[in-house]
């Protein structure tokens, strides 16, 4: 099992114990394999493989094995990495305004959200692109609590809109079926409440 950014098992931490030699070195690998598996998708795109990443690392694919149990565990570490760097963004753009000042919040969080996505285009389309069909578990990889935790800062900005009344409307309504299905007519946010539709079609 791998422990994301490199955090000791939960035994250590529970134990209060400092970790040990191995658990750091197991770390820095954990993290260094993360490092490699980005910068490849960077320059080559979605198909990494386990293979291209022990190359790189000096390593052998079967090591890497050790580490992550397959492609889809590593892809949902590196999306979870993803999920709090752009929630670190989000909070830190919206702790500069004012929580009274609805419209400048609203600015600030797009701001935040497009520049996350314009610094490193490969991650975001890691984070929000169409699942690969090669990825066996990507319904159920545990990035899932990760996105909610960001996309409920954004869901709760909407949501005081509506609270203060505001209208909102969608500024494309021309969607794929899939998005459409979703929304329906009310959407359910990452908290269990229910959105109206054309809330949670504009967010």
């Amino acid at each position: 099992m791998c422990y994301p950014r490199g955090m000791p098992s939960p035994d250590i931490a529970e134990a209060g114990r400092a970790p040990s030699r191995r658990d750091r070195v197991r770390a820095a690998t954990i993290e260094e394999i993360k490092a490699t598996a980005v910068r490849l998708l960077r320059e080559n795109g979605p198909d990494l493989r386990f293979a291209d990443i022990a190359r790189e690392m000096g390593m052998t694919a079967p090591a890497l094995y050790r580490y992550f149990s397959d492609r889809d565990e590593l892809l949902s570490a590196l999306m979870v990495d993803g999920f709090a760097e752009m929630s670190a963004a989000l909070g830190t753009a919206l702790d500069s305004v004012p929580p009274d000042d609805l419209a400048s919040r609203i600015r600030a969080a797009a701001a935040a959200y497009r520049a996350f996505a314009k610094a490193d285009p490969s991650r975001f389309s890691l984070l929000f692109g169409l699942p690969n069909p090669s990825w066996g578990r990507h319904a159920e990889h545990s990035s899932g609590p990760a996105a909610g935790a960001t996309m409920a800062t954004l869901e709760r900005l909407v949501q005081s809109l509506v609270e203060r009344g505001v209208s909102i409307s969608p500024l494309v309504r021309d969607v794929g079926p899939t998005w459409a299905g979703e929304a329906g007519t009310t959407a359910q946010r990452s908290d269990g409440a229910r959105s109206p539709a054309d809330a949670y079609h504009a967010l």
